[in-house]
């Protein structure tokens, strides 16, 4: 019996597995086929991204490309632009120098045309030294001035000359010799040059006193001296020369006030006359005032815009007093007042001659 119900309930069992079998054959088999396209979807999924990564690489070197020609582009671009900024600004500027250069220069020519034509205010006009002879070798020139501070009775003349070497060998020795007369007396004799080498220059001194003061005095003098070297002339050579003392060498610039200068033109000490012109040449009256004071040795006594009094007396004690004015045209007018009538047309005339002796 208990065989008999253990076979019912194996056959019973097996009848169920027969029967449940076909479903869980169908179920398998849905379930395999959803794995299967779960497979498959996640594969495919798998292969698009895959494929999607490859076409991102393939593309990113050319997109990297592409973008730095386009960074590189630009970048040229900009510092082409940045390069035609810079050379348009440097071609401007060059332009704006050459502009202020120009009209530097044009201004520059203008000063310097004005000041060839007219001497600068701050440049004080000097007057040369006369000329008392020259030869090929030595050129002497001289100035002549009373002595300021002498105590003789009569000051004398100091004359200053001036000898320059202009030959190609040494001169030794120079001595100037004076010709004396009774007009003119030579007090202190010039000393003698040792030695004078080629382009130098030197100064020797001496003093004259002078009998009258109303006209000029010619001094008749030469000059000697030895050429030293190799193709030098052997003999001695001789300068011969003529020294004018003019009227003004005889006046000593003294100090006087203003009102001393009044009372002496208002007085019988100053009777005599005579007047000039001075051609100002485009200078200023300070300048025109200086060179009459020079040339004639005068002293300023007072000075206002236009207009000064000037004063010097002789060595023999003659007063001369001077009133300069300037007048339109550039021209300054020179009244003079002296005790001595020749002495006073002497030195209108120098102030007429003034314009030879002003240095260019």
């Amino acid at each position: 019996v208990k065989c008999l119900c253990r076979r019912k309930m194996s056959d019973r069992e097996e009848r169920k597995r027969s029967d449940q079998s076909p479903l869980e054959d169908e179920d398998h088999e849905v379930r395999d086929r959803h794995s299967d396209d779960r497979d498959k979807s996640r594969s495919g999924r798998h292969s698009a991204e895959g494929k999607r990564k490859k076409r991102e690489r393939s593309e990113s070197p050319s997109s990297s490309s592409s973008s730095s020609s386009s960074s590189d582009s630009d970048s040229g671009s900009e510092s082409s632009s940045s390069s035609e900024d810079r050379s348009r600004s440097r071609k401007k500027h060059k332009k704006d120098d050459k502009k202020k250069k120009d009209k530097k220069d044009k201004s520059d020519k203008k000063s310097s045309k004005k000041d060839r034509e007219s001497p600068r205010e701050d440049q004080c006009p000097r007057l040369i030294p006369r000329s008392l002879g020259s030869d090929k070798m030595i050129k002497a020139t001289y100035e002549a001035k009373a002595a300021l501070d002498s105590n003789a009775k009569v000051p004398p003349v100091t004359v200053a000359v001036t000898l320059t070497n202009t030959g190609d060998f040494a001169l030794q020795p120079v001595s100037l010799n004076v010709t004396t007369s009774m007009n003119v007396r030579l007090t202190s004799p010039p000393n003698e040059l040792q030695l004078l080498g080629p382009g130098s220059s030197a100064e020797i001194r001496m003093e004259l006193v002078v009998a009258s003061v109303g006209k000029p005095h010619k001094v008749k003098c030469s000059i000697k001296y030895e050429a030293t070297g190799e193709g030098a002339p052997a003999a001695p050579m001789t300068v011969p020369c003529e020294m004018l003392l003019p009227c003004s060498s005889f006046l000593v610039a003294r100090a006087m006030t203003h009102d001393e200068f009044n009372a002496l033109i208002g007085s019988n000490s100053t009777p005599h006359k005579s007047s000039a012109v001075i051609e100002a040449g485009g200078r200023s009256f300070k300048h025109s005032l200086h060179l009459l004071a020079t040339l004639l040795n005068l002293r300023v006594v007072h000075s206002m815009d236009g207009a000064a009094c000037l004063y010097a007396i002789s060595v023999l004690g003659h007063h001369v007093a001077v009133l300069a004015k300037a007048k339109g045209g550039s021209m300054v007018s020179v009244d003079m007042r002296c005790s001595d009538e020749a002495l006073c047309q002497q030195l209108c005339n120098e102030v007429s001659g003034l314009p030879l002796f002003i240095a260019q």
